[in-house]
């Protein structure tokens, strides 16, 4: 095993992979991409897949922009490809509010050159021939996003950065980083230490663990998100739109000739992993169809053919859920060389091209365009150190997602 490398990378998730994969990318040769697992193998496979440029903030619409064309370019760039399908994303708004909301991130997005329209119920209908509009009072179409294969992704970014001669080093849990007179200087894993003067710690659900242990208390919680794929339906091709209906935020898209379901409820699953065994997977997660059930109901209007149809798969992941619903990335003050990337929020693997190459650039260079600083672990500080209130900051983050921005 490598002993000495530039940059340690603890995690292979989307974040981790798409990190190591920009490193080497900007020439950083000696980077080691570390997991406990199979690289890959956690809650990145599990996603939905989705991209969404309709987003609250300009530093998330230019980051989600960036990260879009990345994946499509991808495959080309690499050799490695993502599954990646344009069909556009539609944002069904039923309320006054959600109607006024998605007009202010459309208006946002356009002023960044990001390109979308009102499309009528009919026109909807045409493009998506498994929705029906109902009582909808627009939507708004994103003609630039996609849907991909989320098992692809972060193993695509693993093995392009090992084709660029990163060290990948799966079943290597860390037991602790390595750190003196406030800068790391590498981790220790169960196979011995490996010396570094940067580390990225993108650990997904298990970050945490890690990060309490040299005083840095990471604000997020692992939560459980769960979808569905049905069995066929005729009439439904890969080439139809993503369909989300804004206010219960439910999301739809084709696969495997059928509909992925999946959508955000009001009391989701929350797991400390601090108290599971160590050899815990995210497969071991518990399920509970009864819930993507419920969700199903509530958009009945709109898709009625899903109230017969049989479901082919049930599986859910653990993102991590931070207490505004944004992104941890970036440098953490007080430990020089000590970097972090989380708070997935359900989005993470959609976005994770251009975290990667943000933080790349900020190991290198320093400095990133655009500037991170929203997404900074500093503006917690002092903040949700009772662990009763994140746990609840972070749940009200996840339910009914799509109506926080």
């Amino acid at each position: 095993m490598i002993t000495r490398a530039s940059v340690i990378v603890i995690g292979s998730g989307g974040f981790g992979s798409s990190t190591a994969y920009h490193l080497a990318r900007r020439g950083v040769r000696d980077v080691v991409l570390l997991d406990r697992h199979e690289l890959g193998s956690q809650t990145s496979p599990r996603a939905a897949g989705l991209t969404s440029k309709l987003a609250s903030t300009e530093l998330g619409i230019r980051m989600i922009h960036e990260a879009v064309e990345t994946l499509a370019r991808l495959e080309a760039d690499t050799g490695h490809g993502v599954g990646f399908t344009r069909v556009g994303a539609m944002r069904v708004v039923l309320t006054e509010e959600g109607e006024a909301q998605i007009r202010r991130n459309a208006a946002l997005a356009a002023a960044l050159g990001v390109k979308s329209e009102w499309l009528s119920g009919p026109e909807a209908q045409r493009l998506a021939p498994f929705f029906r509009a109902g009582r909808a009072r627009g939507v708004a179409f994103c003609p630039e996003d996609a849907y991909f294969h989320p098992p692809l992704v972060a193993r695509a970014f693993a093995s392009a950065a090992a084709d660029l001669g990163a060290a990948l080093e799966p079943h290597t849990p860390v037991v602790e980083i390595l750190h003196t007179g406030g800068r790391v200087r590498g981790v220790r894993t169960v196979h011995g230490e490996v010396l570094a003067p940067f580390v990225v710690d993108a650990a997904g659900a298990w970050i945490r663990l890690l990060a309490d242990a040299v005083g840095v208390r990471i604000p997020v919680v692992p939560t459980r998100h769960q979808l569905i794929i049905t069995e066929p339906i005729p009439g439904v091709e890969a080439h139809h739109p993503i369909v989300r209906i804004h206010e219960p935020s439910v999301y739809v898209r084709p696969e495997q000739g059928g509909l992925l379901v999946g959508g955000y409820e009001e009391t989701p699953l929350q797991l400390d992993l601090s108290g599971v065994d160590r050899t815990f997977q995210v497969a071991e997660t518990p399920l509970d169809v009864a819930v993507l059930r419920d969700l199903v109901r509530e958009v009945a209007e709109h898709f009625p053919m899903l109230a017969d149809v049989p479901i082919r798969e049930l599986r859910g992941g653990l993102p991590t859920m931070s207490p505004d619903g944004r992104h941890i990335v970036g440098p953490v003050a007080g430990l020089s060389g000590f970097y972090v990337a989380t708070a997935c929020n359900v989005g993470g693997l959609s976005i994770s091209a251009s975290v990667g190459r943000a933080l790349a650039d900020l190991i290198v260079d320093g400095t990133c365009e655009p500037d991170l600083s929203p997404w900074s672990i500093e503006r917690f500080r002092g903040c949700y150190t009772d662990e009763p209130e994140l746990r609840a900051a972070s749940r009200a983050a996840y339910a009914r997602k799509y109506v926080k921005g």
